[in-house]
């Protein structure tokens, strides 16, 4: 791809998109994509939050008992599920802008569907297809918002896009809600719905006027002056001549998306990645959408704190998760910690605090710690998406970053039930369960042994050396 056998540039060969992008930098344009793809994310962050603080007022319109409402949480994580599948298959296929457009429509119309649903079956049928919205829009945006990151900044927008972004939307519908809860009338919770889809339709005319395709996705499709175009118009918005007036080097032949080959994901080169993938999602779902949903149903319950309390207390744990997520986009970068390290450090002091919670002695010990829970483990949780959106090449990334999320989706979707009856059971046993799940992620992430922290995007499969294919079985010197 433009490299001699000695490593170096042979002289006329065409720079590379990765070569491209380092030489523009970061700057305007990378700043628009940001903060069209944010508001995206501002919505999933809302909407996570939202629900499980609806659980008063749902039961009361309703007349719900705890597991019915819980049942009702999970309809938007089967639409998480299905907005995973389908929306990394569309990305890859129709392109990264043209899912965008379409998730962010289905996500609005049915978000205000939810907002005046007459009754709860109307209510349920809403969220699920609000859930496929939110399930399709955040993988893609992170994936888009890479492909468009010189290596050296990629980490650190991602970060920023994933924790910060999802973690302000979810601050700002704890905030609204303490005001609307008082304010808002009975109904309150019908005004809250509006507002959380207010991001997703701000968004909508940004995407359609100024957001433009990946160029990794354009190049592997063929089309090759679309890709030049933008590259061109890259280097202007941020004040840079173009390298080679935006010729890129090719060397594969376009993708024949008729022989497009999805379950690739499984081959030789990329099975262990994407298993490894797909145990993060399962135990980083599990424990932040658990947590999510029980945490102020503790609270209600165990301490008898009203509603208005609750959206308080969760604030707070919203605050230290965007302290986590700033102290893992940190680490991320660190050499010798990297993707992998700060995996591990997220998943073990995760372990920790769910461990001591049983132990806690008052109502401070017990916000502390779950608070420290619910902001550690958006560690992982964040960095899983930067980290597997850069182990997957281009023609697969959208497919296995949404397939192995997928799963994630699955272990949310279930959370809500589990955690509830573990909650009827024994209310501290919730965080046995946390402890557990938190430890499995700690163990594969010490067995798994592929690093990108520096590493230039793959395009193609066959770009990916096999032995970093199978990092769970092979040797630790050749995986460096």
């Amino acid at each position: 791809m433009g490299v001699a056998e000695n490593g170096k540039k042979e002289e006329g060969e065409l720079p590379t998109i990765e070569e491209h992008l380092a030489h523009c930098g970061v700057g305007r344009w990378q700043m628009m994509i940001f903060a069209i793809v944010s508001l995206l994310v501002l919505s999933d962050g809302m909407e996570m939050t939202v629900i499980s603080l609806l659980r008063q007022p749902l039961q009361q319109e309703w007349g719900l008992d705890d597991f019915t409402f819980s049942a009702l949480g999970s309809t938007v994580f089967a639409g998480l599920l299905v907005g995973n599948l389908i929306g990394g298959y569309l990305a890859d296929t129709f392109g990264r802008r043209n899912c965008l457009l379409g998730v962010s429509a289905v996500f609005c119309v049915f978000g205000l569907l939810s907002a005046v649903a007459p009754d709860v079956w109307v209510f349920a049928f809403a969220r699920f297809f609000t859930g496929i919205g939110v399930g399709s829009m955040v993988p893609v945006s992170d994936s888009h918002l890479l492909e468009w990151s010189p290596s050296a900044w990629r980490a650190r927008l991602a970060m920023a896009l994933t924790g910060v972004a999802f973690a302000i939307g979810a601050a700002f519908a704890c905030v609204v809600g303490v005001e609307i809860s008082q304010y808002g009338g009975e109904e309150w919770w019908r005004w809250m719905l509006l507002i959380c889809i207010l991001p997703g339709l701000i968004s909508l005319p940004l995407c359609w006027f100024f957001l433009p395709e990946s160029p990794h996705y354009l190049l592997v499709h063929g089309r090759v002056e679309e890709c030049e175009d933008l590259l061109r118009q890259l280097a202007d918005a941020n004040g840079v001549e173009p390298l080679a007036n935006g010729k890129v080097a090719h060397m594969h032949s376009p993708i024949d998306s008729s022989a497009w080959d999805p379950w690739a994901i499984f081959g030789k080169e990329l099975w262990a990645t994407s298993i490894y993938a797909t145990v993060a999602w399962v135990v980083c779902g599990f424990v932040y959408y658990g947590h999510i949903f029980i945490y102020p149903v503790l609270l209600e319950e165990l301490y008898e704190m009203k509603v208005k309390e609750a959206y308080s207390t969760v604030l707070i744990s919203v605050l230290v998760e965007i302290t986590a997520v700033i102290l893992a986009m940190i680490l991320m970068d660190i050499e010798g910690i990297g993707r992998r390290g700060a995996m591990g450090i997220g998943f073990g002091l995760t372990a920790l605090c769910a461990f001591l919670i049983p132990w806690s002695q008052d109502l401070n010990q017990f916000i502390i710690l779950n608070s420290a829970i619910k902001g550690v483990i958006e560690g992982p949780f964040t960095v899983i998406y930067i980290y597997a959106g850069e182990l997957f090449p281009t023609t697969h990334r959208g497919t296995a970053v949404a397939f192995c999320n997928s799963f994630g989706r699955v272990a949310a979707m279930m959370a809500p039930v589990v955690v509830m009856a573990s909650f009827h059971a024994d209310p501290l046993q919730v965080f046995s369960i946390f402890t557990v799940l938190s430890v499995l992620g700690l163990v594969t992430t010490l067995i798994f042994q592929r690093e990108t922290l520096g590493q230039p995007l793959y395009m193609y499969t066959d770009e990916i050396e096999l032995h970093a294919g199978v990092p769970l079985l092979g040797d630790k010197d050749k995986a460096g």
